[in-house]
């Protein structure tokens, strides 16, 4: 056993002073105050007075990085990406997926099913598959190749729903024709859908939740918003995402995507519990400024910025931020209380994909996924995954 004593434990819904957190093996045996604890006499004692001790972060959106993108359908790309992420207290992750041709998608989902076999000690650890495009719209497509999107055909569909059970989440964008068949399909088999890179109106938006949609992808970010069709205003999938109860949704925090006053926004309308904070990182992320390429296209991470941008400068190609920093970032620059903050990045995005049973926060039972924090600078100090100290 384990006793990590004297942090200020971030379970994250509740704050305990001078707490302690008991593993044994790789899973929470108790959280309490040493007053609630009982520390067995042979287990090693960790005095981490001072630190914030909280859930490693849950990472439902991330798609590459150290150079390596989960998409280039290799294990040791997606080992690379994962290594990135781990690094910076990301210790689980949904390996997400870009647009390509449906045969090469298969075969990036068999990649990363090899690499959830037979997880390194040194990596994020990678529950499920997120699937962004090619079933988008092409007047949101973002850093989405034009060429690519499209619906799968009936064959294509069943090779897709014979996935089910490492995929874990697909975005889409539900005005598509045949979106709606197939929300059924997936919903059926227990997979989150999830819509982005939409061009909805909100109608659209409610028909397709109605119908078993559940979340939206990077709010703002590739969708659709308030607009004039001849003379009258519709509203689209941002104004639905932020106002109706059947949808959760998600923000890039990384200080690029969105002003601060959009997060806030954000923030006030869904709460802590119904906002999820996601990377969107790509093969830059770790890397520092260059020239890369994204869904074979050219990007670009400049001198001094922290995204990625079109080979026109146009639109970003992705964030080069982890977990840590977007959680650095709605902290100390956009105010959001430290605890909403740490939820909004562990045990709301692991609710959000079904995932709670296992991670997102330290409760007895639950994998023993523990970042030790500065106070002063939200930095990671220490880094725990399945009971073990891999950083620190």
């Amino acid at each position: 056993m384990r006793a990590l004593v004297n942090a200020a434990v971030y379970t994250p819904t509740r704050i305990i002073p001078q707490g302690v957190v008991l593993c044994e093996g790789e899973r929470i045996a108790a959280v309490g105050s040493a007053r609630q604890v009982t520390i067995p006499a042979d287990a090693e004692v960790i005095d981490v007075s001072g630190l914030i001790a909280c859930p490693g972060f849950v990472d439902i959106h991330t798609h590459a990085g150290d150079g390596g993108d989960f998409t280039d359908g290799t294990p040791e790309a997606v080992r690379q990406a994962a290594r990135r992420h781990r690094r910076a207290g990301t210790t689980s992750l949904l390996a997400t997926t870009s647009s390509e041709v449906l045969a090469h998608i298969f075969g990036v989902f068999g990649a990363i099913r090899e690499v959830m076999e037979a997880p390194a000690a040194d990596e994020a650890r990678i529950l499920g598959i997120h699937m962004e495009g090619p079933f988008l719209s092409l007047e949101q497509r973002g850093a989405h190749p034009p060429e690519l999107l499209r619906m799968p055909d009936a064959a294509e569909r069943e090779q897709l729903l014979a996935w089910a059970p490492w995929l874990r989440c697909v975005t889409l964008a539900p005005e598509r024709a045949g979106a709606l068949e197939l929300i059924d399909a997936l919903a059926a088999r227990g997979i989150v859908v999830a819509g982005g890179h939409s061009d909805g109106t909100y109608e659209q938006v409610c028909e397709a939740m109605n119908r078993g949609m559940r979340h939206t992808v990077h709010c703002w970010s590739g969708m659709s918003t308030v607009r004039r069709i001849k003379a009258k205003r519709y509203a689209g999938m941002v104004e639905a995402s932020l106002m109706e109860e059947g949808l959760t949704t998600e923000i890039i925090a990384d200080g690029y995507h969105l002003p601060s006053s959009l997060m806030r926004m954000a923030y006030r309308l869904k709460g802590p519990s119904r906002l999820a904070l996601v990377s969107d990182a790509m093969r830059a992320s770790g890397l520092g400024p260059g020239t890369y390429h994204l869904s074979g296209h050219i990007c670009y991470v400049d001198e001094g910025e922290a995204v990625a941008y079109t080979e026109d400068r146009l639109a970003f190609a992705g964030s080069v931020a982890t977990l840590l920093q977007c959680v650095q970032q709605v902290v100390l620059t956009v105010g959001i209380s430290l605890i909403d903050a740490l939820c909004m990045a562990s045990l709301t995005p692991a609710r959000i994909m079904g995932l709670d049973v296992l991670v997102g926060s330290l409760e007895p039972g639950k994998l023993a996924d523990i970042l030790l924090l500065d106070p002063a600078t939200l930095e990671v100090r220490r880094i725990i995954q399945g009971g073990e100290i891999v950083v620190g």
